[in-house]
């Protein structure tokens, strides 16, 4: 089955990886990460990506420690830019990042068979998200480098241990540990907001529009016409779980019905 991977465009103002399989297709039209039309605007990415000796991490314990800062904030900055919630990162054998082709910005991985286009990274099609990977975020073509792949792990076991990703499939283990191969191919979720500040935006949506104590499904949350003015709009499906449940935690709301069709109540 052919695979089609469309270029990204922005989302939101805010502040990688050989080529794919022959039957992958790069679209010119820019998308944001819910695949409809938008600007071109490109991530700017900071000084420090043009300084070589950032993409080897340093033996240095401090030096080290400052590094993976940088990183965790680049990956999140460009995740927000883009309105990125779920990330595959994929490694090609040779333990780089892979890419498609010279692709700039990130790359929407569509099709049933999406896996085979990320070199086997399993994208779980069964879920809502659309999964997206970035080419340019561990390698940097100007200047020709490119971070290992075993270090891009421990920048994204960095990102787990502050709750700010979510594992979703890592062929190994649940979690990036020094055990998985840094061959392996992964993909998470990605909180460039954490789920707390998901639940205050929804919280500030329901009381902003008087819907205390009215139901609303998913589907009018993230893409109902009530929110087109809202940065709930477009919200990855499974961030949105993720908020609601803090809200649940503390009884201000009530989530109900199938997986299908939830709804939720809030108080």
């Amino acid at each position: 089955m052919a695979h089609e991977v469309r270029a990204a465009g922005s989302g939101t103002a805010s502040p990688s990886p050989s080529p794919a399989p022959a039957s992958s297709q790069l679209s010119k039209a820019p998308t944001t990460a819910s695949g409809t039309p938008s600007g071109d605007a490109s991530f700017k990415f900071p000084h420090y990506y043009n300084y070589p000796p950032m993409f080897t991490l340093q033996p240095n314990l401090n030096t080290r420690r400052a590094q993976l800062d940088k990183w965790s904030s680049l990956v999140l900055a460009y995740c927000r830019h883009y309105r990125i919630f779920r990330l595959v990162v994929a490694q090609a054998a040779g333990g780089e990042a892979s890419s498609p082709g010279s692709a700039s910005g990130p790359v929407r991985v569509d099709g049933n068979d999406a896996a085979a286009a990320v070199t086997a990274a399993d994208v779980d099609d069964a879920a809502p998200s659309i999964a997206y990977y970035a080419p340019d975020l561990f390698r940097n073509r100007t200047i020709d480098r490119t971070m290992p792949a075993g270090e891009v792990r421990e920048v994204f076991d960095d990102l787990r241990r502050q709750g700010r990703i979510e594992v979703i499939s890592a062929p190994a283990t649940a979690t990036l540990t020094a055990t998985t191969a840094p061959t392996d191919s992964f993909s998470c979720y990605v909180f460039w907001r954490t789920p707390e500040e998901w639940a205050a935006a929804v919280e500030a949506f329901v009381d902003e529009t008087a819907q205390r104590g009215s139901v609303l499904t998913l589907y009018e949350l993230t893409s109902g016409d009530g929110t087109r003015s809202s940065e709930l709009h477009g919200l990855d499906p499974v961030v949105l779980q993720r908020a609601l449940a803090v809200l649940v935690k503390r009884g201000k709301a009530q989530v109900f019905g199938s997986e299908e069709s939830l709804g939720v109540k809030f108080f």
